[in-house]
């Protein structure tokens, strides 16, 4: 009999393989654990049911379910960076401070890690705001031909303060890499692209009494610079470090210095 109702499943089992013909209704049902397979009805028996459980390994499967999971990624990053001054190539006679100088930026990045990748590229918008300030007895002046050098303050002038402030809208080009899948560490290198939109010379001093300030408008910095930038952050906190190989001013229209920052990222 039971030989006879093997042949009439019309089923072949041979050590772990099981071939049956035309199933009805065939359901797989997995956990991370187990997975148990449901045969119901084939060709001329509706009665007939085949189950079977198989073990799983754990592990295998929760990576196997997680990595088809993983997608490729896009969003939004905000940046925040404050940071001190220390201007570079500065002729001779111009000292540059470097907690009179001061940059601040901030804005959005449209960020893209690829499917199970560790790296992330991004471009981005950010407004950007530089104050080169003196340390000298000196303070910048403009002559006729919008060329910047340095003068004398008015004597006996005190809480003297001296320096050039640009503005602009930059775009970065940022390539960031993660430690690990789980890592709160990571590194951002990358150009930075500076469309400069506005400048001018601001000078301040006390005679007396007597407090002055004089706004200089209409310099001739180079409408376009480039930064080099690196940055590394820590469960989003960091420092950054940006140089640009290119002088503020254009040639022949004051001194030839270039923008050097380094301070906090956000």
């Amino acid at each position: 009999m039971a030989l006879t109702a093997g042949m009439t499943a019309q089923a072949n089992e041979m050590n772990d393989t099981t071939v049956i013909s035309k199933a009805e209704k065939v359901t797989i049902m997995t956990s991370d654990t187990l997975q148990k397979i449901q045969v119901v009805g084939q060709d001329g028996n509706a009665d007939y049911r085949y189950e079977k459980s198989v073990p799983l390994n754990e592990y295998k499967m929760k990576k196997l379910r997680k990595k088809k999971d993983e997608k490729e990624t896009t969003y939004f990053e905000g940046d925040l960076g404050i940071g001190v001054g220390a201007p570079t190539n500065a002729p001779e006679g111009y000292g540059f401070a470097t907690f009179k100088s001061w940059e601040v930026f901030f804005g959005l990045r449209y960020c893209y890690t690829p499917k199970n990748a560790l790296q992330t590229y991004s471009v981005g918008l950010w407004v950007d705001w530089h104050q080169y300030g003196l340390g000298t007895n000196k303070m910048f002046v403009k002559d006729e031909n919008n060329v910047v050098s340095l003068a004398d303050y008015p004597e006996k002038a005190s809480r003297r303060l001296s320096s050039i402030n640009t503005f602009s809208l930059s775009v970065p080009f940022m390539f960031t890499q993660k430690f690990g899948q789980k890592s709160k560490c990571k590194l951002m290198l990358g150009p930075v692209v500076n469309f400069n939109i506005y400048g001018r010379i601001n000078n301040s001093y006390e005679l007396g009494d007597v407090e002055t300030a004089n706004r200089i408008k209409g310099l001739e910095y180079r409408p376009v610079t480039i930064d080099l930038m690196a940055a590394f952050q820590y469960n989003g906190i960091g420092a950054y470090f940006k140089y640009s190989p290119m002088s503020v001013l254009k040639t022949d229209k004051g001194p030839q210095f270039h923008s050097l920052t380094f301070g906090l990222y956000f």
